[in-house]
């Protein structure tokens, strides 16, 4: 089956519980799925954090004069 937009009136099929859940037409909605990376993955994933957060640092380093 082909995805298709959902019209107005379709709507009407969305609900959510107390805890939060959402539910469509009474059958409960997938809306997340957990990630698991193999270990080059995960040390790739690493080294870019730590490079992006060293990279944000740097200028306040330069402006507050630590380098």
């Amino acid at each position: 089956m082909a995805p298709r937009t959902i019209g107005m009136d379709e709507l009407n099929g969305f609900q959510i519980d107390d805890d939060g859940r959402l539910y469509w037409r009474g059958k409960s909605v997938l809306l997340e799925r957990r990630i698991t990376l193999r270990g080059f993955e995960l040390l790739l994933a690493t080294v870019a954090a730590i490079g992006a957060a060293l990279s944000g640092l740097h200028p306040f380093g330069v402006t507050f004069g630590w380098w």
